[in-house]
């Protein structure tokens, strides 16, 4: 029951999200619930008037989670394509596999307003429950204010 009620919850947030900030990027492949039967998986977007986003100055999130032996080799061609275009970028490598990355993606206009971009990657592939996290946001919030929304985010 659960599944069909976050599946529904999704495809209501997917239909804004397509015409944000997120469209032509590559990691748009796992977004969409594509991915939902997967029990390790967890995916939540958010647009529109919500308070969350409100509160951070964010027009769109997008979030992804899971095991790290399945997702992260879906997961890093994806972000090191859209990363590519990055016009800031923090990126650390743990035996020749990606393992952080922070990068601000070039701002696009909407509405006469400059909506900065972020793609935030994390594996960590050893522990308990490997797991791999992708986050995509969008707004008006300075690159200091993403990189703290990250730290709150990633906990």
């Amino acid at each position: 029951m659960m599944r069909i009620v976050r599946l529904i919850l999704l495809l209501v947030v997917l239909s804004p999200c397509a015409v944000n900030g997120q469209t032509g990027m590559h990691i748009n492949r796992v977004f969409g619930g594509k991915y939902i039967s997967d029990p390790s998986v967890t995916e939540v977007m958010m647009s529109g008037d919500q308070r969350f986003l409100r509160s951070h100055d964010l027009n769109t999130l997008a979030t992804f989670r899971g095991a790290s032996a399945t997702y992260a080799p879906i997961l890093q061609p994806l972000v090191l394509a859209d990363g590519a275009q990055a016009i800031g970028r923090n990126v650390r490598y743990k035996d020749g596999k990606l393992q952080y990355a922070f990068f601000m993606l070039p701002a696009i206009e909407k509405d006469g307003n400059k909506i900065n971009r972020y793609l935030y990657y994390l594996n960590v592939d050893t522990g308990k429950n490997p797991s791999v996290m992708m986050i995509y946001f969008d707004g008006e919030l300075s690159r200091t204010e993403a990189e703290s929304l990250i730290k709150s985010l990633s906990k």
